[in-house]
């Protein structure tokens, strides 16, 4: 009998071994921080049109603003099926850290409900925003109001005035559209050619 329990012993501890030796080789290294001892403002988004999605199965991830070690790199919007069921988009933003701003790249995050959910979420009331005068030294941008968006929770997106490369396009409020899998997702609030 105690024979067998120091065999299962061993046995275990190879395996623990085994595992914690894949799961190191399965490490990827970190991107280094981007660390600005101030706030730098992210530049204004730009305007996108958004596509027919490829498959119900895919959710839009909305363009933004990366910061790199020295200046800010646009990254287009663009399809993606999302990485687990509960899977969220969150933007690059600032995090303040001991008297420093740190830059944390846009990343996939989980919430008790993603982009996909079984059933509709109800979208709150828009705010009443005031539309400020355009930027006088700025060409090409277009006031694009605020609106809700869908993180797993609702996040109010502010309005602001962004640069245009589609004059003609039209603002389309987010919605929950159906899939075939009887499942429900989230188009975020976008522009459109009509």
């Amino acid at each position: 009998m105690k024979r067998n329990i120091g065999l299962l012993a061993f046995v275990a501890i190879v395996l623990v071994v085994s595992q914690w030796r894949w799961l190191a080789a399965q490490v990827v290294p970190e991107e280094t921080a981007i660390v600005s001892p101030t706030y730098v403002a992210v530049p204004a988004r730009q305007q996108e049109v958004i596509t027919e999605a490829p498959s119900p199965q895919y959710v839009w991830v909305s363009g933004q603003w990366e910061r790199t070690p020295s200046s800010w790199s646009w990254a287009a919007g663009h399809w993606v099926q999302p990485p687990f069921s509960n899977a969220y988009w969150v933007p690059g933003y600032w995090r303040h850290n001991s008297g420093h701003f740190v830059w944390q790249s846009a990343h996939w995050a989980a919430a008790a409900q993603g982009v996909v959910v079984q059933k509709p979420v109800t979208i709150p009331p828009v705010y009443a925003e005031v539309q400020p005068a355009a930027p006088a030294n700025v060409t090409n941008v277009v006031w694009q109001p605020g609106y809700w968006d869908w993180r797993g929770t609702w996040v109010w997106v502010a309005g602001e005035y962004v640069q245009t490369t589609t004059p003609k396009a039209t603002w389309v409020p987010g919605a929950w559209d159906s899939t075939v899998a009887g499942t429900w997702r989230w188009n975020p609030a976008n522009w459109a050619l009509s």
